[in-house]
């Protein structure tokens, strides 16, 4: 729907897959409507109010941004970053929205996204073999997923291809993937590039000191 003619005026048309709050189901969708809300708020669009308030006191600047088709910014995905710029981003949620001494997002808000609100998370049915050999345990918060690898838990980003922003707050180290992202392309091989890099980094932190 968003790829073939979508428009948010049309989302009283869109059918509910299932009563509210009875079930998981990740949607793209739902996280583009999310950014559509927050322009619509603040009287803006979602590339201006983010780099104004969240990737300038970053030092980091988005670059190409693509639009739906009523102009609006999409808010699941289709931006592009420099690597570094994006592990910015995840220090910012590693250190309870604080970066180099200023409060950029709300601690409060932090807390709030990184908690289990859906367990047993993931996209589709196969959810084991899509999320490849070594992340267990899924949740999802705001935004966020959560997972397992042997003992440690941690909460990570995931872009389609393989993307990934992963918080290992005990280690005070974040972990930043950037990949081919497959655009439009949902089908076996991009599947396969998402699962080697989010087993590469599995298998990573599978290494490291546990506890």
């Amino acid at each position: 729907m968003l790829y073939h003619g979508f428009r948010p005026s049309l989302l009283v048309k869109v059918p509910l897959v299932s009563e509210p709050r009875t079930q998981f189901e990740y949607s793209n969708l739902t996280s583009h409507l999310l950014g559509v809300i927050v322009a619509r708020a603040c009287d803006t669009d979602l590339k201006s109010f983010a780099q104004e308030y969240l990737f300038a006191p970053l030092d980091a600047e988005v670059g190409d941004w693509i639009q739906d088709w009523e102009g609006y910014y999409n808010g699941h995905a289709d931006l592009y970053f420099a690597t570094r710029d994006v592990g910015k981003f995840g220090l910012l949620y590693l250190n309870d929205g604080e970066y180099e001494g200023t409060q950029v997002v709300g601690a409060g808000w932090v807390k709030e996204s990184f908690q289990n609100y859906s367990q047993d998370a993931w996209v589709g049915k196969e959810k084991a073999n899509l999320v490849g050999r070594y992340f267990r345990d899924l949740g999802y918060g705001y935004q966020w997923w959560s997972a397992g690898v042997g003992s440690r838990r941690f909460n990570f980003a995931c872009g389609h291809g393989g993307q990934l922003v992963v918080l290992l707050d005990k280690l005070d180290m974040v972990i930043v993937v950037t990949s081919k992202p497959f655009w439009k392309q949902h089908d076996d091989e991009a599947w396969k590039h998402e699962r080697a890099n989010i087993n590469l980094v599995g298998k990573f932190i599978q290494s490291l000191p546990q506890g």
